[in-house]
C-alpha cells in the first residue's frame, strides 16, 4: 500500500510546528541525570539504572521474544512518571488498546504515524531536537525497514544533542555500532492460567550484545505481560 499524501503532509506539518525547540506544554522540566528506568527491575539492573539519556538503544528480537512487550512496559513506566513519550511507527502497528492495557498513560504519548521508513527517521530527529520528551521509541520491526549505518550514525549524533532516551526496536540488530546499549529478547516460557486457559505473561531473557559502558553477554531472566508482538 502506497503511503498517504495526506498523513505524510500531516506528518510534515507537525515537525516543522514541533522545530529545534523545547517542548513546553504542561509545564515540563529538564529531565535528571542518568538512565530511564523501564519500570522491569531485572533490566534496570543489567543496565545499570536504565536506558541512558542522550544515547540510542536498541532492543532486537524476533516473534513472541518478549521485544514488544518490553517496549510497552518502559512506555507504561514512563508515561505514568508524568513524562511525555514519542512512538515513531512506520508500519502502522502499534496498538493503543494493547498499549493501554499494559498501563501506558495514552494522553502523555505522542504517536507518529510516519508514512515509510525515511519519514520515521526524520521524525525521530525532530522530535529529539524538540526536546521535553523522556523517550522517543522508533518501530522498526517491519520487514523491509532497513537503513544504512550512516543514518544510525546521524541518528545518534542528534540524540546526543537532547536529554531523551532514543530506543530502536528491530527483529535483527540494525543500528550496529551507533546504538550504546543493544539488547537481545529470547522467550523462555510462556505462562498460562485460568479456564479456558490464557496467556498471562511470558518468561524471557535479555541479553547484553553491546555495551559502551560495560560489559557484554549479561543476561537477565524477567516475567513480562503479554502483547502482540
Amino acid at each position: 500500500m502506497s503511503p498517504s499524501p495526506t498523513r505524510a503532509l500531516a506528518l510534515d506539518a507537525l515537525l516543522r510546528d514541533l522545530g529545534p525547540r523545547r517542548l513546553r506544554r504542561g509545564g515540563l522540566v529538564p529531565e535528571p541525570p542518568g538512565g530511564l528506568g523501564s519500570g522491569v527491575p531485572a533490566i534496570d539492573r543489567l543496565l545499570g539504572g536504565g536506558f541512558p539519556r542522550g544515547r540510542l538503544s536498541e532492543i532486537c528480537g524476533g516473534a513472541s521474544s518478549g521485544r514488544t512487550s518490553l517496549a510497552l512496559a518502559l512506555l507504561a513506566h514512563t508515561t505514568r512518571e508524568g513524562r511525555v513519550c514519542a512512538v515513531v511507527d512506520p508500519a502502522d502497528g502499534f496498538d493503543p488498546r494493547a498499549a493501554e492495557e499494559a498501563g501506558v498513560v495514552l494522553d502523555r504519548v505522542l504517536w507518529a504515524r510516519a508514512p515509510g521508513l525515511r519519514p520515521a527517521l526524520r521524525a525521530a530527529e525532530r522530535l529529539l531536537e524538540a526536546e521535553g520528551f523522556a523517550l522517543v521509541l522508533l518501530d522498526c520491526t517491519a520487514q523491509g525497514l532497513a537503513a544504512p549505518d550512516a543514518s544510525w550514525k546521524r541518528l545518534a549524533r542528534t540524540a546526543s544533542g537532547s536529554n531523551a532516551a532514543l530506543v530502536l526496536l528491530s527483529l535483527a540488530r540494525a543500528a550496529g555500532t551507533a546504538a550504546e546499549i543493544a539488547l537481545e529478547m529470547r522467550a523462555l516460557h510462556a505462562r498460562f492460567s485460568g479456564a479456558p486457559a490464557l496467556l498471562e505473561c511470558l518468561e524471557a531473557e535479555a541479553c547484553v550484545l553491546r555495551s559502551r559502558a560495560g560489559p557484554t553477554g549479561e543476561r537477565a531472566r524477567l516475567r513480562l505481560r503479554t502483547a502482540v508482538e
